[in-house]
């Protein structure tokens, strides 16, 4: 009893230290965003300037604070593995076919909310992506994001949890993750990218290939997809059939990934035990049952319902 009690304290203090970490971040972003209408309330339709306003706080002080809380205390020092060239590009693209299956279910599920209320549910993302200034938006999305949560989902969230087996941590880091993106859009594609991302960390115990296949994936999204989509006339034929090839390969990566996933499927499913075994009859109430990881599910489950429904 006392030791299943130490183990669900482990992901309550993860669950908690996240909850804060979402609801600082929350505030920052409320708190910058309101600066700003009141300091230069001509600048409130300025996107570029209220996503710093919004953005930058996470990063100076959100993201920093969360790693602090979070500690080095009970990390495991994993295995270090390298990957090579030909690892990265092939991991690359079963990222991104995940994240185009995320994608599209995310889009199903929004979709027939969107019709059940009448409205469009907005994906907040797109948003970013096509508001403002792309280099501005890469910086974020691009560099700091992934370098950030990266460090806090894969080395810290990952490193505390591998104990309990590489199973237990993969899927429970990418939970965290794919709710801690605060939206029915984004959080299927952020699940599964995460489950990825947590195997890559796990078996290679190095982040530094994790920040490089989020910046890729990031990228692709949030930078090439805007370059060439402005440099398209889609009202030209020449600019449908640049969007047919774009689309072509875009999709081509995809699928080439999938593939990938189904003819490596038994090395993706293999997982080591860890030094404390949660029994599989427990490991729900050991892993969610308990008050932090109970709060913050509950807390972004809420924020997403309210997205999709009101917002």
């Amino acid at each position: 009893m006392e030791k299943k009690i130490e183990m669900k304290k482990d992901f309550s203090c993860i669950g908690m230290v996240m909850l804060i970490g979402a609801i600082l971040i929350t505030v920052l972003q409320v708190v910058g965003s309101t600066v700003v209408a009141m300091a230069a309330p001509d600048l409130i339709e300025n996107y570029d300037v209220v996503l710093a306003a919004t953005m930058v706080p996470v990063f100076v002080i959100g993201y920093p604070v969360i790693i602090a809380m979070l500690g080095k205390k009970g990390m495991d020092t994993l295995e270090k593995h390298t990957m090579s060239v030909k690892d990265m590009i092939v991991a690359f693209m079963m990222c991104y076919g995940l994240l185009i299956i995320g994608n599209w279910i995310g889009i199903g599920i929004t979709t027939v909310i969107g019709l059940a209320k009448g409205s469009e549910v907005t994906n907040p993302l797109f948003n970013i992506v096509q508001s403002g200034n792309v280099w501005l938006n890469a910086l974020y999305t691009v560099i700091l994001a992934p370098i950030f949560e990266e460090i806090i989902f894969r080395k810290f969230i990952c490193g505390k949890l591998v104990k309990y087996g590489q199973g237990v941590a993969i899927v429970t880091s990418a939970l965290i993750f794919g709710l801690f993106h605060g939206n029915l859009s984004q959080f299927f594609y952020a699940f599964f990218l995460g489950l990825f991302l947590a195997f890559i960390y796990v078996k290679t115990g190095n982040v530094k290939y994790n920040i490089v296949l989020h910046m890729m994936v990031n990228a692709m999204g949030t930078v090439v997809s805007v370059l060439i989509m402005q440099s398209l006339d889609l009202e030209t034929s020449a600019g449908m059939i640049g969007m047919g090839i774009y689309s072509i390969c875009i999709y081509g990566i995809a699928i080439a990934g999938i593939v990938m996933m189904i003819v490596k499927r038994k090395s993706l499913l293999t997982v080591e035990p860890g030094e404390v075994i949660i029994e599989k009859n427990e490991r729900f109430s050991t892993i969610i049952g308990n008050a932090g990881m109970l709060l913050y599910t509950i807390f972004w489950v809420v924020v997403m319902i309210v997205q999709a429904l009101f917002l």
